[in-house]
């Protein structure tokens, strides 16, 4: 499961979509939701949530993703 970050700092230090390919990943987005998406499709990486945050702890999350973070 991933461990929701609670505030800002934490969440720059999440890395998103890292496999063997790309090793590095991809740096949080501070206009998106800081959740980590995992979609149900064999082979598709996790990634940031799509969605504008606003929300949760920091707000750093969009409505949908908030309650899980709380």
């Amino acid at each position: 499961m991933f461990d929701c970050p609670k505030t800002l700092e934490e969440a720059k230090k999440v890395r998103y979509s890292q496999w063997g390919g790309s090793p590095k990943g991809y740096a949080y987005d501070p206009v998106r939701c800081a959740y980590e998406v995992f979609p149900n499709e064999r082979g598709a990486l996790h990634h940031q949530c799509f969605r504008k945050n606003g929300h949760g702890p920091s707000g750093l999350y969009c409505k949908q993703h908030s309650k899980w973070c709380s």
